[in-house]
């Protein structure tokens, strides 16, 4: 069995938890589109006069942003958490 060195243990974990992190966002997104589209079709169908659907796709949508952007600054949150690990590994 060959050897893995850590910097290449450490790329793969990364791409690994990366792609964790982008399935849950599709997951979240999937989810927000279909109740959103519902919850539209609901509000057309039963009570037009008061159009709320436009609530819950806002302010989803704003949590959805934040998830987004969690994903996309996850890698540098990850790189720091290895520096410091790594770091009390010297240290020891």
């Amino acid at each position: 069995m060959a050897k893995i060195t850590l910097e290449a243990y450490k790329k793969a974990f990364r791409e690994v938890k990366k792609e964790e992190e982008k399935r849950g966002f599709l997951v979240h997104l999937t989810i927000y589109i279909i109740v959103n589209t519902a919850l539209a079709i609901i509000n057309l169908i039963y009570s037009r006069e008061t159009i709320w659907f436009i609530f819950p796709l806002v302010f989803w949508g704003l949590g959805l942003t934040i998830h987004y952007l969690g994903v996309r600054w996850s890698d540098k949150e990850l790189e720091r958490l290895e520096a410091i690990a790594e770091q009390r590994a010297r240290s020891e």
